[in-house]
């Protein structure tokens, strides 16, 4: 496999490994299973399904030796967020009230996975009902970032990005609403796609406890799952399974276009790094500019100074509002009265528990009208795309925070510049900006910061581009280096 060791190899490597016969998918999961135990302490991976992948690791060894028909992940070990249905395994959604749930079917995104080939190794860990920007809880305890063992891996993916970087897995299925997928690949160092909203079905989500009925019949805005890999061809390939529908199902597939390009010196890039209100790590910052260097001198068009629509106070406005919205509208109307109590209770500790609490209250058109709004800023966006493929961005301001447990989480505080922030809107006002509109974003690494620590790119595109955006973050990566593997032995902090 070029030399590459597994742990560190991309799904695509691994998957041609498979097919070359350089090692069996038998092979393949007790290398995963034997990293997960090496280093307990990351605590990504918290439920495993070992003896049943092992059955259906041999079973796909046999077909592939018989000759039979295999699909394109066809014996790869993967992971599952806690918050996605998997038939017969645990899926808790990371609560004690779920610690007993076990699934009769499969999430779609699951069963499509599942259907092309891939085998699912195991869970990764999340806050509980994924309601954080960090992975822990009380029935599965911390997971820690593999980069530095006392840092968070963020949230809600965070098992997931972990999982990931620490090659106990090919592959993890996450999801995102404000950054739970991309803030997660940021910190620990590995790639992240939140794919355009709505192209991939969110069906069969773990139900909240306080879930109104019908909630799993509707589409929740903004949110989206993707997957988080190694490498940006893995997302492609991810994203191909991920958008087809099942052949026994029916269904609607995206049209997602190729990129537009394919080397650097096609490639148009606006950058847009200016936070004026909360600003950027200096560290994070040096990190963006010298890739950007990087991909200025191998031929890309990069472009600073011009300000998409929105700008990141309007966009994260929005965004708060309309996820809030959402999330007060799925549950049941003692879940909605308790919700609406918190934050009225809260409203004075951040911003964030101010908009929010607005959210719970809004009329049916004062919901049109931001959603109006939305929709002006979304095609403003399409029109800023005739100029440039992608807008690159931070991810998140910041490199991963030291683990913070205390509650209430609107009440948490972190220093940046000389100034103290609110973890919430603050670590989520890039990804959140994006969100709101849609977008298709990856989050990809750049390079450590002068503390050792992942940054992350996020690499947006125009609706339906998705595969721009990994394009784009393929040619990052051929221009700066892309995923390294962090030294697990050497983290302690």
């Amino acid at each position: 496999m070029d030399t590459q060791p597994i742990e560190s190899a991309t799904a695509t490597q691994t998957l041609a490994g498979l097919r070359r016969g350089e090692f069996s998918s038998v092979e393949l999961v007790r290398a995963y299973l034997d990293r997960i135990a090496a280093h307990p302490w990351v605590n990504a991976i918290v439920t495993l399904d070992a003896d049943r992948t092992l059955a259906e690791a041999r079973r796909a060894d046999e077909t592939r030796r018989a000759g039979g028909p295999v699909g394109p992940l066809h014996g790869l070990p993967i992971t599952v967020k806690h918050d996605q249905k998997v038939r017969g395994v645990l899926s808790t959604y990371g609560s004690e009230s779920l610690r007993d749930h076990v699934p009769e079917d499969d999430s779609e995104a699951v069963a499509r996975l599942r259907g092309a080939g891939a085998l699912v190794l195991g869970r990764s860990n999340l806050p509980e009902f994924a309601s954080d920007g960090q992975a822990y809880n009380a029935l599965h305890g911390t997971t820690r970032n593999p980069w530095n063992r006392e840092r968070t891996t963020g949230g809600s993916s965070g098992g997931s990005a972990a999982a990931v970087a620490a090659g106990m897995t090919a592959l993890d299925l996450g999801s995102d609403m404000g950054g739970s997928i991309r803030i997660p690949a940021a910190w620990c160092g590995v790639h992240g796609l939140k794919p355009t909203w709505g192209v991939v079905p969110m069906r069969g989500a773990v139900p909240h406890p306080d879930e109104a009925e019908g909630t799993d019949l509707t589409v929740p805005d903004v949110a989206v799952c993707g997957p988080l890999a190694r490498g940006a061809d893995d997302l492609d390939l991810a994203l191909t399974v991920l958008t087809t529908p099942r052949g026994d199902r029916g269904g609607l597939r995206p049209d997602l276009p190729r990129a537009p390009f394919t080397t650097h010196r096609e490639l148009r890039v606006l950058a847009w790094f200016d936070d004026p209100v909360t600003g950027v790590d200096p560290a994070t910052l040096d990190v963006l500019h010298t890739a950007c260097r990087s991909l200025a001198d191998d031929g890309a068009r990069v472009t600073y100074g011009v300000l998409p629509p929105g700008g990141l106070d309007r966009l994260g406005e929005l965004f708060e509002l309309l996820f809030m919205a959402d999330v007060g509208g799925a549950t049941d109307d003692a879940g909605f009265e308790e919700l609406h109590r918190a934050l009225g209770r809260l409203r004075t500790e951040s911003p964030m528990a101010e908009l929010h609490h607005r959210a719970l209250g809004l009329t049916h058109r004062e919901w049109l009208s931001l959603h109006r709004q939305r929709l002006i800023l979304r095609r403003r966006w399409r029109e800023l795309f005739e100029d440039y493929d992608v807008v690159v961005t931070p991810t998140v301001m910041t490199t991963a925070l030291p683990h913070d447990h205390s509650e209430p989480v609107q009440a948490r505080r972190f220093e940046l510049n000389g100034e103290r922030h609110p973890w919430r809107p603050a670590l989520t006002r890039w990804c959140g900006a994006v969100g709101v509109l849609g977008l298709p974003a990856v989050s990809a690494p750049v390079g450590l910061d002068r503390h050792g620590l992942p940054v992350g790119m996020q690499v947006v595109a125009a609706p339906y581009r998705d595969r721009s955006a990994i394009a784009a973050a393929r040619l990052i990566s051929e221009s700066v280096g892309g995923f390294s593997a962090p030294p697990l032995g050497e983290t302690s902090g």
